[in-house]
């Protein structure tokens, strides 16, 4: 639910939509920060989960979830490099 706040509050206005990507505020890039964070944390506990699991099936699910963390991760790397770079290099 917070994640979903946060990422809506990142969400540019029409006015910066008419001026094209703005630079991201540093309250959005404060939200950004905490994100990548859980998210390779949570990637790094799954992975180390799948790891020490002897489970398959539950080795496949810490697998996967990690996967999906890291899924998280990129995207919102991938975010943060698109929206903040200088106007003129855009």
């Amino acid at each position: 639910m917070q994640q979903m706040q946060q990422m809506q509050q990142m969400q540019p206005n029409n006015q910066q939509m008419q001026q094209g990507q703005a630079m991201l505020t540093s309250k959005n890039l404060t939200i950004l920060e905490d994100m990548l964070n859980y998210e390779s944390l949570n990637y790094k506990k799954m992975d180390m989960y799948a790891k020490t699991c002897n489970d398959p099936q539950l080795k496949n699910v810490c697998n996967k979830a990690a996967q999906l963390h890291k899924q998280h991760f990129n995207m919102l790397f991938n975010y943060l490099n698109s929206h903040n770079k200088p106007a003129q290099q855009q």
